[in-house]
């Protein structure tokens, strides 16, 4: 038997209860397969969230978890495969382990890129927008013309008697103005969309079976 240092401080069961009381095997002696005595379990060792029994510990201080042990009525014995330890009623006999191997399928799925990347970019680009524009405008002339009109002596002397006059006439005319505004005309719209579909898997896998010759019996099977 290997001394465990991995339980070597968790607590004792003393302040705990046992599920089941016919778990309590402190008291009983460990023994190997072959029948040779380990010592006397003292103490169980529960694990650190307290919800179940993680080691023993014998008389002589070592430690070693549960996990390979197997309870019977007068003792508990270390190791898996102990059948024939409890049916010799603990006489030491000899054996060869035969490791039953078999190989296990999981078969899952991931995610991967299958290399083809859609990439949409945008650019400014320039173009020329050309228009005619009709434009006014307006000249301002000055012309003498010949007159021979007769005034009457009324209009002769408003006229005259208003002294200087001035008469402006100013020129305009039309020139191009430009105004730009920005428009959103249309959009491109990028999306993913996503589909299913069942693949068949085969794998082969490989097992060990044994055949027993010379005693009839009905060959081991792989234990679950």
């Amino acid at each position: 038997m290997r001394h465990d240092r991995r339980y070597e401080n968790l607590e004792k069961l003393d302040n705990y209860e046992l599920e089941h009381p016919s778990q309590d095997i402190r008291g009983l002696p460990l023994v190997g397969p072959g029948g040779e005595k380990y010592g006397t379990i003292t103490d169980l060792l529960v694990d650190d969230s307290r919800t179940r029994v993680a080691a023993v510990r014998l008389d002589n201080g070592k430690v070693c978890a549960v996990e390979p042990l197997e309870i019977h009525d007068n003792a508990v014995v270390y190791g898996e495969q102990a059948e024939q330890f409890a049916r010799s009623g603990g006489d030491a006999v000899a054996e060869e382990r035969i490791p039953i191997v078999e190989e296990q399928v999981a078969i899952g799925k991931r995610v991967a890129e299958h290399g083809r990347a859609i990439n949409v970019r945008t650019r400014v680009a320039t173009d020329t927008v050309a228009e005619d524009v009709r434009l006014r405008e307006e000249h301002v002339s000055v012309d003498r013309r010949p007159v021979n009109r007769e005034l009457s002596a009324a209009d002769a002397e408003a006229l005259l008697s208003e002294g200087g006059r001035t008469v402006t006439m100013t020129e305009e005319s039309e020139e191009v103005v430009v105004g730009k505004k920005a428009v959103v005309t249309d959009e491109v719209v990028v999306s993913k969309t996503a589909s299913e579909r069942v693949e068949h898997v085969e794998e082969t896998v490989r097992r060990t079976e044994v055949d027993v010759d010379g005693d009839g019996r009905t060959p081991a099977q792989p234990r679950r």
